[in-house]
C-alpha cells in the first residue's frame, strides 16, 4: 500500500505534466475527505500508509479537479455559516454570499414575531435550515422542485437534528405548499444569472445545474413570479427577502409602485461585502 508522501509526489507530478494549479489546501480536503483521516493528521503524519482503493480515488478526484470540476462535489459538503452541509451534484452549491440572506433574516425573527419560515427554492435547504439550527423558536418550510434537491434537504435536516421543526414540499414555487398556507417571512435565492451571462461563469459553475442558476434573459424570470405571488402567502405583516444579480435593484425598487403589483411593497435592498446591491425586502401591503 501506498505511502502518503508518495502519494503527494504524484499529485506534484501530474500537477506539474498537465500544467493545472490545485491549492494545496485543497489536496488535504479532498485527501481527509477520501481517507477519513483529519487534516491535522495528514500534515503532521506525512509518512501515513493509505490503502490502495483510497489512493485510486484520490488520483481521480485530483484530476477531476483539474478540470475544474467543483470541490464540493468531490469531498459531498461545504460549510455555511459555520455548519457542514451535504452537497451532492445536480444541486446548486451554497455560496458565501448568500450568508448574508440567512443574516438579515435572523434580524426579524430576533424578536419572536417571525417564526414561522418560508425557504423557497431552497436547493439543498442551507438557508432555512440555518434559520431553524440558529433560532430554536422558528418553523421552516422548505420547498423545491427538484427531488434530488429535497432528498439532500431531508438527509442536512436528519444531521442537524432539525426534522420535528421542519417541513419539506416539492413543486413549482408557492404551487407545492398547502391551500391558504401564511407565513410570517419567506426568503428566496432563486435562478437569477442573466442567461446571456451564464456561458462567461467560471468553469466550476458550468458543472451545476443549470437550472438553479439561469434566470431567463435579464434573470428575473423566477423573481417576478415569486414577486407576484408572494403576498398571498404573507400573514399581515409578513415580510419577503429575496437573493438576486447586482443589476436588478432598480428593477425590483420600482416593480411594486404599480397597481398592477397592489400586494407587496418595497422596502430596501442591501448590499453584500463587495459592496454590490445583493437583497432587497419587500413587505405585504395594507390596504
Amino acid at each position: 500500500m501506498p505511502r502518503l508522501s508518495s502519494l503527494h509526489l504524484w499529485i506534484k507530478n501530474y500537477i506539474s505534466n498537465k500544467h493545472i494549479q490545485i491549492p494545496s489546501a485543497e489536496i488535504h480536503y479532498i485527501i481527509s475527505g477520501i481517507t477519513g483521516i483529519s487534516k491535522e493528521h495528514l500534515l503532521i503524519h506525512k509518512d501515513s500508509i493509505v490503502s490502495n482503493s483510497d489512493s485510486e480515488k484520490i488520483k481521480r478526484a485530483v484530476k477531476k479537479r483539474g478540470n475544474h470540476y467543483p470541490l464540493q462535489y468531490i469531498i459531498g459538503s461545504e460549510e455555511f455559516m459555520g455548519m457542514d452541509f451535504l452537497v451532492t451534484p445536480g444541486v446548486l452549491i451554497p455560496r458565501p454570499e448568500t450568508e448574508l440572506l440567512v443574516e438579515t433574516a435572523l434580524k426579524y425573527t430576533a424578536d419572536r414575531k417571525y417564526r414561522h419560515i418560508l425557504d423557497l427554492c431552497c436547493g439543498s435547504g442551507v438557508i432555512g435550515l440555518s434559520i431553524a439550527r440558529m433560532d430554536r423558536y422558528t418553523l421552516v418550510s422548505l420547498s423545491d422542485n427538484s427531488a434530488s434537491a429535497l432528498r439532500l434537504t431531508h438527509k442536512n435536516s436528519n444531521r442537524l437534528g432539525l426534522s420535528s421543526r421542519v417541513k419539506i414540499y416539492r413543486g413549482d414555487l408557492f404551487s407545492a405548499l398547502p391551500v391558504r398556507s401564511k407565513f410570517d417571512l419567506i426568503v428566496s435565492n432563486p435562478p437569477y444569472v442573466p442567461h446571456n451571462r451564464i456561458r462567461h461563469l467560471q468553469k466550476e459553475v458550468l458543472y451545476e445545474p443549470v437550472k438553479a442558476i439561469d434566470g431567463g434573459r435579464k434573470g428575473l424570470e423566477v423573481i417576478k413570479k415569486i414577486i407576484q405571488q408572494a403576498g398571498s402567502f404573507l400573514d399581515e405583516d409578513g415580510i419577503l427577502i429575496i437573493e438576486h444579480d447586482d443589476t436588478h435593484k432598480e428593477y425590483l425598487e420600482t416593480f411594486c409602485a404599480g397597481e398592477d403589483q397592489p400586494s407587496l411593497r418595497y422596502i430596501k435592498t442591501i448590499d453584500d461585502l463587495a459592496g454590490l446591491p445583493r437583497l432587497s425586502i419587500f413587505s405585504r401591503k395594507h390596504n
